[in-house]
């Protein structure tokens, strides 16, 4: 297991100090996020509430407010029992009071860019370790559940999938994603002169899609935790070394 050095940690105090992040995603190279301010937060929040109005003035959009009543309806259309979600997270929820230590939480509290920064040897240890020990919880998971939980389990996904399906279809999913790439298009910079707009427009952004998928997808997800303060772990008092 790679282990959170001084050094890693003193990275992190730049960053919360300096309000800058430097985010490790494949073919954005050259990227830095500048800390949002003010003026950026308020016009994050004009971008959403103007959006999410203009989009339910147009319809063809439902609320998220109406998101019970739709899925309900949908499982008893298709036989489905909406029901099993509460089942199933009873069940995860004792799973994960009986899986053993050392199969919970994440394998490690180094963050993407602290591997990236890791020699390659030890990269290519610890990619070989969260291997086995993904395979260790899936066996785990496998002989934990009776036949009867684990129709429970698997109905209960089938449900979830239908969830987010409905979620990704309501007004304020696209006005969330609008927000996004307005706050993305003000605060993703150039790392040469952070002065400069990393991208030029919102299209510019969404075309990400077309040539590199991935990257617009960590793209978001690097954005979200950079804005919301990076990981859960990534500031803690035991994070430091001794």
């Amino acid at each position: 297991m790679s282990e959170l050095t001084k050094d890693m940690v003193e990275r992190r105090l730049d960053q919360v100090a300096s309000g800058f992040f430097k985010p490790e995603i494949s073919g954005l190279t050259g990227l830095v996020f500048i800390k949002m301010g003010l003026k950026e937060r308020g016009k994050s929040s004009r971008a959403y509430s103007s959006k999410l109005k203009e989009l339910l003035n147009e319809g063809g959009y439902f609320s998220e407010a109406l998101l019970p009543t739709a899925l309900k309806k949908i499982c008893d259309d298709n036989g489905l029992d909406v029901g099993v979600l509460k089942k199933s997270r009873d069940l995860m929820k004792h799973f994960y009071k009986e899986i053993p230590d050392h199969l919970t939480g994440s394998y490690d509290e180094l963050t993407d860019e602290e591997v990236a920064l890791l020699p390659q040897e030890e990269k290519t240890e610890r990619q070989k370790e969260i291997q086995a020990r993904g395979r260790e919880i899936i066996e785990y998971l496998q002989n934990y559940f009776t036949e009867d939980e684990q129709k429970v389990i698997d109905q209960a996904k089938q449900v979830q999938a239908l969830e987010e399906h409905l979620k990704v279809n309501t007004a304020e999913h696209f006005a969330r994603k609008h927000q996004m790439e307005i706050e993305i298009l003000l605060c993703a910079r150039s790392e040469d002169d952070i002065q400069i707009p990393y991208f030029k427009s919102q299209e510019e952004i969404q075309g990400l899609g077309d040539i590199n998928k991935n990257g617009l997808v960590q793209l978001y997800l690097k954005w979200k935790q950079f804005k919301e303060g990076m990981y859960p772990q990534f500031f803690r008092p035991n994070n430091l070394p001794e």
